[in-house]
This record gives structure tokens, C-alpha cells and sequence, in this order.
């Protein structure tokens, strides 16, 4: 007799992301959770407050536009990335998932690990480094099926399956 686990598919992308469930019987995935941002999905330049500050050179009177450090399109792109790590750490913290697979873009990816902590990290049981959110429910077994069964028949613990 096999105890049934609760696994999370967190699907994700900068500006979108899913938590999905599969059903054991019929193998289908599910949504539970929607998440989309509305900065991310913004074009940089309209992200930008203001124009770039100015920039006066010390040795010439010469005045330039001083560039940003940081692109905001990327970095509204990693503060979705940090809102789903935080979702992902309050539904562990209320014990809503057993084990948990993330398939994001590498980056992506990396950044919601980073704002997992030690424990909810511990539940991660594999990892796909691929861009699926814009892949049906229907067609995630493709993608998915071959974790799930492994993990479904114990012979995941912990993976880095990294495409």
C-alpha cells in the first residue's frame, strides 16, 4: 500500500506562473494556482519613471545621460520570480504539498531557489530548466509524465533534472 503524496508542479516563466497537480488516475494536470504580473508583461521603457538622470564629466563641462544599472523589464521579471518563491514558502508553511518539481527558464529558476528556505528546498524532488508555460494543461505529460511516474513509483528523492 502506497501512501499518496501531494506534488506540486510550479510552471514558470518572468511575468507568469502555475502550480499544477496531477491526477494519478486519468495522469491529467490540473491547475490549482494562477500567477501573472502585470510589471513583467510591460515593455522596459514603460517601466521607466522618468528619463535617465544626468551625468556632468569632471574634466570638461560636458553633460550625458547617465545609462541604468539594471534593465527594469529583468528586474520586474526577478521580483515575480522572488512573489512566486513567497507563494511557494506560505503554501509550504501550511503544508499544502509533500514534494515539489519547478520547470522554469534557468534564471527564473535560480531566483525563486534562492528565496526558498532550507526546508521548503528540502521538498524540491526535481527541476526542469525549461520555459512550459506556455504549454497546455494537455500537453505537460509530455514534458512531466516521466518525473512523475519516478516520483510516483519512489524513485525520486532528490533530482536536478536539468534540461
Amino acid at each position: 500500500m502506497s501512501i499518496s503524496k501531494t506534488v506540486w508542479y510550479v510552471i514558470a516563466d518572468g511575468a507568469r506562473a502555475r502550480v499544477v497537480e496531477r491526477n494519478r488516475e486519468s495522469g491529467a494536470y490540473h491547475p490549482i494556482r494562477l500567477f501573472r504580473s502585470k510589471l513583467a508583461r510591460l515593455k522596459s521603457s514603460k517601466l521607466k519613471s522618468d528619463r535617465p538622470g544626468r551625468v556632468i564629466e569632471s574634466s570638461t563641462s560636458a553633460r550625458h545621460a547617465a545609462s541604468p544599472r539594471h534593465d527594469p523589464h529583468e528586474d520586474a521579471k526577478l521580483a515575480f520570480a522572488r512573489d512566486v518563491a513567497g507563494h511557494i514558502e506560505s503554501a509550504a508553511k501550511g503544508r499544502e504539498f509533500d514534494e515539489l518539481v519547478l520547470a522554469a527558464p534557468s534564471r527564473i529558476l535560480n531566483e525563486i531557489k534562492k528565496h526558498l528556505e532550507t526546508r521548503t528546498l528540502s521538498q524540491v524532488v526535481s527541476e526542469l530548466a525549461k520555459d512550459l508555460t506556455k504549454t497546455p494543461d494537455g500537453k505537460l505529460g509530455d514534458h512531466l509524465d516521466e518525473i512523475a511516474l519516478r516520483i510516483e513509483r519512489g524513485f525520486i528523492t532528490v533530482d536536478r533534472h536539468l534540461h
